[in-house]
């Protein structure tokens, strides 16, 4: 069992897990903007983040909900560099996800 930096057990996921996750496979017409069907929080460097809705549009947000990112598209979020030049999907293998 893994564990955030809280002590919550977590896990990890590939790319194509995540989108199972987010169920995007029932909306294959919206491939260029999939929606988000569930907000969540990970971790990466043992740093909590968020990705939720906020403003008509999403965002990634840190621990204190300081915006790191923020597109109306949320496959744009997922790859819009946010550490290092790395984006959330560049770096999925590197996040745990709450359980």
């Amino acid at each position: 069992m893994l564990h955030g930096a809280d002590g919550q057990n977590t896990n990890k996921m590939t790319w194509d897990q995540f989108i199972k996750f987010q169920r995007w496979e029932e909306f294959p017409e919206r491939s260029d903007n999939p929606p988000m069907t569930v907000d969540f929080m990970f971790w990466k460097d043992g740093q909590k983040f968020y990705c939720t809705g906020e403003d008509h549009g999403f965002v990634i947000v840190d621990a204190d909900w300081n915006r790191l990112a923020y597109d109306k598209n949320f496959l744009k979020l997922l790859e819009t560099p946010i550490w290092g030049g790395r984006s959330f999907k560049d770096s999925i293998d590197d996040l745990l996800f709450a359980d």
